[in-house]
């Protein structure tokens, strides 16, 4: 099974990073229901349990990762887990991510490394775990879930940008160096998601759209059928980058 076969997506072995909730979980079942075999990894064991049980549920095939993607043991760890436990891997989609925003002047350094080590060094080590495996399978998908901040700065979220206007620049020198090897590595760039990402309700966002009728949010399922129509590509196709708006 690789992202260059044009196979289906039955049987695929995909990691998927921020799991738990959001984004991540919407993915991780849409790739479940696609009859693909998921490894869920975020930090929360109960948020990953939950998941997967719904996973299970319905059908899926689940293992629950608890793991900090900022963390080169704990990763190193959880791929080889998942790679052991599936008999080898096909994808990996990293969608872990934080918000902490603020303004430059009064960010504190460890919120700014916190950001960085999780929506960028994150990506980087998951990525190199996750290569090997990739290789030894005949190629793969990477995708990672970046966002319009990584298209364009905004106030007070200088962090979160840098981040995220890395994460593309990381993921086309990777697409460069593993395209050969049949890894297909792709960035959505998403609008903002009706979640509580940040640590904003999706009740207090909800209450702004009622407020103003141009205000519109993605829904987490919109991002996982992005991911879905990524990885059915041809094999002769490649999507480098998709920018995901809200309509």
């Amino acid at each position: 099974m690789s992202g260059q076969t044009g196979d289906g997506l039955a049987g695929a072995r995909i990691v998927v990073t921020g799991a738990g909730s959001g984004a991540g979980r919407a993915i991780a079942a849409a790739l479940a229901g696609e009859g693909a075999r998921v490894a869920l990894i975020a930090r929360s064991a109960e948020a990953l349990n939950e998941a997967a049980a719904g996973i299970s549920a319905a059908g899926g095939e689940a293992l629950a990762l608890p793991c900090d993607v900022s963390d080169e043991t704990s990763v190193e760890q959880a791929i080889a887990a998942a790679a052991a436990a599936f008999g080898g891997l096909d994808g990996l989609i990293a969608c872990a991510g934080v918000g902490l925003y603020g303004p430059v002047e009064a960010y504190c350094l460890a919120d700014w490394n916190q950001t960085l080590a999780t929506n960028l060094t994150g990506v980087f080590l998951t990525s190199r775990a996750v290569l090997p495996h990739l290789r030894a399978s005949g190629g793969g998908w990477i995708v990672a879930i970046g966002s319009g901040a990584g298209k364009q700065g905004y106030a007070n979220l200088a962090a979160y940008s840098a981040s995220k206007f890395g994460l593309i620049g990381f993921m086309q020198a990777l697409g460069a160096e593993t395209g050969a090897a049949g890894i297909k590595t792709s960035v959505i760039n998403p609008g903002s998601i009706l979640t509580s990402f940040a640590g904003r309700p999706v009740e207090e966002k909800e209450a702004a759209m009622a407020k103003d009728p141009g205000k519109r949010y993605l829904l987490p399922e919109d991002v996982a059928d992005a991911v879905l129509w990524l990885l059915r590509q041809p094999p002769r196709a490649w999507t480098q980058e998709m920018n995901l708006w809200p309509f």
